[in-house]
């Protein structure tokens, strides 16, 4: 739908044009009229116009004028010009601009429609230029860097599905590694960042370990790397090439080895250019791209795994650590547990699906499936990670009420009352299906509550054009123009400019069938300040004038 501005201080070519252009079907338009320059300027000051169809020669602020604060406050704005063969040469340098064009006075209503049905396909067609595609191209290639840290973290986070992950988005942001190989990561973390250091300065300490690895790292391997979240730092590591006569682990061995020896160099480079220490874990084990996130956890525990009070820590080996949870039996590859983000499900249940949910439940609870008792430790912590998530959510909306006619919210929190892991898990997904279905039942509510004030001020406001106005409307509910336009129809399914017409019509039928009101009045009151363009919106929806009507209910 575009929006078009019909400018005109004489009042009857003004409501003529906005009758005759309200009602065409070729093109969607959402058309508004003002009777001056200044009324125009007040309703440019309050939402984005696509189309302004506008005299040339007016009082106080004339077209000409008006153009120049279009182009200032919305410069891809088209503007029509309306001009009488007199007023061509006074126009000609105006029309000379991009979007700008003119129709004469004396070509008449056909004309016109046709200059405005037009001009929307000349928008529609400046959307899907080329240039815009090229300029999107162009803004990637200046955010590559962005774009690369979002993409990375999507693999990182098992966001992304396997067949996301290619080559060809690889290298088109410049990532200089294989899919195809298997591939080992670094964690590094600047230790013991004083309290309250800027993030300026911060920024700087990242920046410098970063250009430090791209030193060291370069000459025998092929790396990418990402700040993960403003702690973490982590490098993606593939051997630079197959060294001749070497087999596949000799490769990676000498590759770690390496990696290790210059890791020293890079924490020494650090400290000399900062004045900070900084601590890296090396995995002991290369993975294909899906089985990251496992190895990263473990990495992250490691680098806060205290050995002393030491600083600058290099650790090379996940075994260190798998010791203190030799006793668990809820085990991940490498004998750690497989703990799941639980911040993806709070995600999932603000934005996301049914479906989305029993996904990324089925993930968090595929470890805690395999535990053997319901005191395994490791499993609990699991369990009361995603059920503080869900009562997170419960109390965050309010819900406890509507999800006790449903089922019982008290063995949630309490493990008592299930007999076995399986009949826990269950139990969370039952609970978060009952959440959904709350959801959605809520959403179709909120959205029915705005439509029936939207269709309550139409019908209250119809005598008054302004107030059913799709920017008036989008007002009283604090949406925006087209939102509410397109939430109108999703929940009628009626465009909201055939419900203004169709309660027009009703009205006026009603009206019509008592004698008591004369035709001109009923044009008033269902928002036409003109009888000869209320007859003509009458007849094309009804095939009969308002006076064919009225005498057609009246005989009978």
């Amino acid at each position: 739908m575009y929006r078009l501005l019909i400018v005109d201080d004489e009042a009857i070519i003004a409501d003529g044009l906005c009758e005759v252009l309200g009602n065409i079907r070729e093109v969607e338009l959402d058309v508004y009229k003002a009777y001056s320059g200044q009324e125009a300027l007040n309703l440019l000051n309050r939402t984005r116009i696509d189309i302004v169809l506008t005299d040339i020669c007016m009082p106080e602020i004339t077209g000409l004028q008006l153009l120049e604060t279009i182009r200032s406050k919305w410069p891809e704005c088209k503007v029509i010009f309306l001009t009488g063969h007199s007023e061509f040469e006074y126009v000609y340098t105006a029309i000379q601009n991009d979007g700008v064009s003119y129709i004469l006075k004396t070509e008449g209503y056909n004309k016109i429609i046709e200059t405005v049905i037009n001009t929307a396909g000349k928008i529609e067609e400046d959307l899907k230029k080329s240039a815009l595609v090229k300029q999107a191209q162009e803004q990637i290639v200046t955010t590559k860097s962005l774009l690369q840290t979002i993409y990375l973290r999507g693999i990182l986070n098992n966001e992304l599905s396997l067949s996301e992950i290619r080559q060809q988005q690889f290298d088109e942001l410049e990532i200089p590694l294989s899919v195809k190989k298997q591939v080992v990561m670094l964690a590094g973390r600047i230790d013991d960042i004083p309290k309250g250091t800027p993030y300026s300065v911060k920024s700087e300490w990242f920046l410098n370990i970063k250009y430090i690895a791209e030193k060291y790292l370069s000459s025998k391997t092929r790396f990418a790397y990402l700040n993960h979240d403003n702690s973490t730092l982590i490098w993606f590591i593939q051997p630079a090439a197959d060294e001749d006569g070497q087999s596949g682990e000799e490769v990676w061995n000498d590759m770690l080895t390496f990696v290790k020896g210059v890791a020293e160099l890079m924490q020494e480079s650090f400290w000399n250019s900062t004045g900070k220490s900084i601590s890296f874990v090396l995995d002991d084990t290369h993975v294909g791209w899906k089985e990251l996130r496992d190895r990263y956890f473990t990495l992250k525990m490691l680098l806060n795994y205290k050995i002393g009070k030491g600083e600058g820590r290099l650790l090379s080996d996940t075994t260190l650590l798998e010791k203190d949870f030799q006793n668990s039996s809820v085990m991940g590859k490498g004998g750690l547990p497989n703990r799941y983000r639980t911040d993806d499900l709070a995600e999932i249940l603000e934005n996301g699906t049914k479906e989305d949910f029993l996904a990324c439940l089925g993930k968090l609870t595929e470890k805690l499936l395999k535990a053997q008792s319901m005191h395994d430790i490791v499993a609990v912590e699991q369990y009361f990670a995603i059920a503080l998530v869900i009562l997170s959510y419960i109390n965050k909306w309010n819900l406890t009420e509507k999800i006790a006619f449903k089922i019982s919210i008290y063995q949630l929190m309490n493990l008592e009352y299930h007999e076995s892991w399986k009949y826990a898990v269950e139990y969370l997904k039952q609970l978060g299906g009952i959440l959904f279905e709350i959801q959605e039942g809520e959403e179709e509510k909120r959205a029915q509550d705005v439509i029936g004030i939207v269709q309550k001020h139409i019908n209250d406001n119809l005598h008054l054009q302004d107030e059913v106005s799709l920017i008036r409307l989008a007002e009283i509910v604090y949406f925006n123009p087209s939102y509410l336009s397109r939430l109108f129809k999703q929940v009628t399914g009626t465009n909201l400019s055939d419900y203004i017409s169709d309660c027009r019509i009703r009205k006026a039928k009603k009206l019509l069938e008592s004698p008591d009101f004369k035709i001109h009045e009923i044009s008033e009151a269902v928002g036409y300040l003109s009888a000869t363009n209320f007859a003509r919106f009458f007849k094309k929806v009804t095939s009969m004038t308002p006076q064919e009507y009225r005498d057609s209910k009246l005989i009978k």
